[in-house]
């Protein structure tokens, strides 16, 4: 793969970078928080409605459908019009949304305004991720996306259990409501506290009359793409393997617990207890790693740790050895998150940066749908074991990977 040209970042006050960055990452969080709220109340709500688990898999598959499709366009349209008119038509959607689910009781419905949420979520991670891109230089990328990963974890992490004691105290549109809320504060802090990253002189460049006039000066950009497309692929396989493992093992995991190891539901909740402060303290402290290692390593050594866990359940399956697990698969998840995040936003430009971010949030929305599914075919014909081996084989997949086609260690570097 050879080496593309990267984007010249723009000379600004490094205070007011921070600063903006501040209120993105506390939007993030409170997004997040708000996302989680409503997850635990979805099957109660469902069935008070007399509604079933078909409805609540049709729901999360349309959620799920809306990002696949719609990841890649919306980070296109960051590169367009700008970050910021994304990250608050995405917060405005979810305001929406939520209201309207906090009422509704047809499932078709439900299923519909599921997918519209989708849609308008999808824009929420690459234009976040390219503000990191537009305003922080390569060599400091790493910490901010270790920022962003531990404020999507804590969110996830404090959500569930608002959600479900609102729901148990004031009723099932109690929580859906404090989504809305929530995503209201956001949206303020959009509006008011957080700049434009995009540069003017690109967003100018992308008006029709402009583009029309410079198509042919776009074919040359238009190789560039592609070459930057085929030098991210195998991060994109990378993303795909890792987020397809856990959406694939998972429903084997409660009842592996249960009817074979006999744990109880608490040791089963602290399990992946451990896991979300894993992953939510972790990054914190390491994302700056991939700023001053190699990030090949890094890759490397994150992927084997992501699926400790896996083999702990085959393998191994006593309790401290699964905390154990649950723990170091977080770390792994630290190791590789701010290292291909680096890498992504360093191969892109100011033009394309958006795009390439959907393209990755699309390859993770593929693995989050994929995933489920696979597990549903198979399920009834594999044990937990070959599950779990599965799981792991899948991480060794991911090792190989990383290992085969990176094989360009100083261009990982600059990368």
């Amino acid at each position: 793969m050879s080496a593309i040209p990267y984007a010249a970042f723009p000379v600004k006050s490094s205070r007011s970078i921070t600063v903006a960055l501040t209120f993105v990452i506390g939007c993030i969080a409170l997004m997040m928080t708000g996302f989680a709220v409503i997850l635990p109340v979805f099957p109660q709500r469902l069935q008070a409605l007399g509604l079933g688990s078909e409805t609540l898999a049709l729901m999360e598959a349309a959620f799920g459908l809306g990002m696949l499709l719609f990841s890649t366009p919306m980070g296109t349209l960051s590169g367009r019009i700008g970050r910021k008119p994304i990250l608050f038509i995405s917060l405005a959607g979810f305001i929406v949304t939520n209201l309207l689910l906090a009422f509704v009781n047809v499932a078709p419905l439900f299923v519909l305004i599921r997918f519209v949420e989708g849609t308008l979520l999808a824009g929420l991670t690459p234009a976040t991720m390219s503000m990191v891109g537009d305003t922080i230089p390569l060599e400091k990328q790493g910490r901010w996306i270790g920022y962003l990963t531990t404020a999507q974890a804590v969110g996830f992490a404090l959500g569930p259990g608002i959600g479900g004691l609102l729901a148990q105290t004031l009723g099932f549109t109690s929580p859906f409501l404090l989504s809305a809320a929530i995503a209201l504060v956001a949206s303020l802090l959009t509006i008011f506290m957080v700049p434009e990253t995009l540069p003017k002189h690109v967003r100018a460049a992308a008006r029709p009359q402009k583009a029309n006039r410079e198509a042919k000066a776009q074919k040359p950009q238009e190789l560039r793409f592609a070459r930057l497309i085929w030098l991210i692929a195998p991060f994109l396989v990378i993303d795909f393997g890792m987020i397809f493992t856990y959406p694939f093992v998972f429903p084997q995991y409660p009842f592996f617990f249960e009817k074979v190891l006999h744990y109880s539901t608490t040791q089963y909740g602290m399990l992946f207890s451990v896991y979300g402060t894993a992953l939510a303290v972790f990054p914190l402290f390491l994302g700056r790693l991939s700023e001053t290692m190699p990030k090949k390593p890094l890759i490397i050594l994150g992927s084997l740790l992501f699926g400790v866990l896996n083999v702990f359940m085959f393998a191994a399956p006593l309790y401290p050895l699964l905390l154990a697990g649950a723990a170091l698969a977080g770390l792994g998840s630290a190791f590789v998150e701010p290292a291909m995040g680096s890498i992504y936003l360093g191969t892109t430009t100011d033009e394309n940066r958006g795009q390439v971010m959907g393209m990755r949030g699309s390859a993770i929305s593929l693995a989050i749908m994929l995933g489920p599914l696979a597990q549903a075919l198979v399920g009834p014909w594999i044990s937990p074991q070959i599950t779990f081996a599965i799981g792991a084989a899948l991480s060794v997949g991911m090792v190989l990977v990383a290992f085969l086609l990176l094989n360009n260690p100083r261009q990982i570097e600059k990368a």
